[in-house]
């Protein structure tokens, strides 16, 4: 377990850095209103969350893969209303910057989705090997 999770954390930080490389050039080109200045802080939110949640992901695939089917769905589940929650507050606290933030928030999190998705997968053909 201790490996695929150091394998999971390497493939993250890499794809983070390119994510964070390609935003902030983009956010150069761009004008000032379509960009949130909340840029940074949402991709540590998202790779901190990535990484709680596959460290109890590979936990439970160690068990049995149906506790494993039921967390996913579960912290899938958890995850919607975490961010949801986030997005809410955000935007009652910073209502100029809302749309900017929303946008940013949905492409990091279809970006980190199929990340984790990919991975999942990964690990689950490797478990039936």
């Amino acid at each position: 377990m201790k490996s695929d999770y150091i394998h999971y954390l390497k493939q993250l930080l890499m794809y983070s850095a390119i994510i964070a490389i390609f935003s902030f050039v983009l956010a150069f080109f761009l004008p000032d209103n379509f960009v949130s200045p909340a840029m940074p802080f949402l991709l540590v939110l998202f790779i901190s969350v990535s990484l709680l949640t596959h460290y109890f992901v590979l936990k439970t695939m160690l068990k049995r893969m149906s506790l494993f089917v039921n967390f996913y769905m579960i912290s899938i589940f958890v995850k919607l209303i975490f961010y949801t929650a986030i997005i809410v507050v955000y935007g009652l606290m910073n209502k100029h910057d809302l749309i900017p933030f929303i946008l940013t928030f949905f492409i990091f999190y279809l970006l980190y989705a199929i990340f984790e998705l990919i991975a999942v997968l990964k690990l689950q053909k490797n478990q039936k090997k």
